[in-house]
């Protein structure tokens, strides 16, 4: 995707300040529609359900000679 989905809250960026306001987003009914909208487009990106699975099986398929 061209655009970020979700915030990652690590190191410095992980604070009260920027947690409060990434759970407010989250909890606000509009906020949230539009997260699981973002989930779903993402979801179609990577092929749909199984993703991680999918792309395991390929890496081992590849390695394995």
């Amino acid at each position: 995707m061209d655009r970020e989905v979700v915030t990652e809250l690590i190191q410095g960026d992980f604070n009260k300040k920027n947690l409060k306001k990434e759970l407010e987003r989250i909890l606000d009914k509009e906020g949230r529609k539009k997260l699981f909208l973002e989930y779903y487009e993402l979801e179609k990106a990577l092929g749909g359900k199984g993703a991680s699975e999918k792309t395991a099986k390929l890496i081992y398929n590849a390695i394995k000679g």
